[in-house]
């Protein structure tokens, strides 16, 4: 008799599951937009806007942890900007999908950028008003005239760039430092083979 109950109990049981996997929604969009509004609307709301190309698009999140709302990362090389204190080279993290509101940027195409600045990171989104650039040719008109991204400085890249001058002086201390470890190892082996 137990046995009998408990079989028509898990019974009713994988019914109620199978009901349930056949019956849910296939897909359901959870990310929703305000009504776009004016160009200039878009603009007022975000914090950077540049015209730019996707040379990169990565996943921040392990691929064990993905989900919707998995962080995307766009790296761009910036073409003009109107809005905010934009560099050559530029990230922007969005969503991992659509259903999170995430834009599907892909490598090697031009987009518009409306970002939002998130404490030291800049953020756009289905919401964002972002646009491939084809698609926004009515916005970059009503924009105008953008600033070309600034370039460091001529005296910053000469501190950046090596010189063959310092590199022969980096070896020279790697080979000096390199010999009086030598002879330090060296001088206590010779101490304990004497003790």
């Amino acid at each position: 008799m137990i046995i009998k109950k408990r079989s028509i109990i898990v019974g009713i049981a994988a019914i109620i599951i199978a009901v349930s996997v056949f019956t849910a929604p296939r897909s359901a969009l959870a990310c929703s937009c305000v009504e776009p509004g004016s160009v200039q609307e878009t603009m007022k709301r975000s914090d950077t806007v540049f015209e730019g190309t996707a040379i990169s698009v990565k996943s921040i999140t392990s691929d064990i942890f993905r989900s919707s709302g998995s962080r995307i990362k766009a790296s761009f090389q910036v073409n003009e900007v109107w809005k905010g204190h934009v560099a050559p080279h530029i990230e922007v993290l969005t969503a991992g999908s659509e259903e999170s509101c995430g834009y599907s940027f892909k490598e090697g195409e031009r987009y518009l950028v409306y970002a939002r600045a998130t404490g030291s990171s800049l953020e756009a989104s289905l919401c964002s008003g972002t646009l491939l650039h084809h698609e926004a040719e009515e916005h970059i008109a009503l924009l105008g005239s953008g600033s070309l991204p600034p370039h460091p400085s001529s005296e910053a890249q000469q501190q950046n760039d090596t010189s063959p001058r310092s590199i022969v002086i980096a070896s020279i201390a790697a080979v000096l430092a390199a010999a009086i470890v030598f002879a330090l190892a060296r001088s206590r082996k010779r101490l304990k083979s004497k003790t």
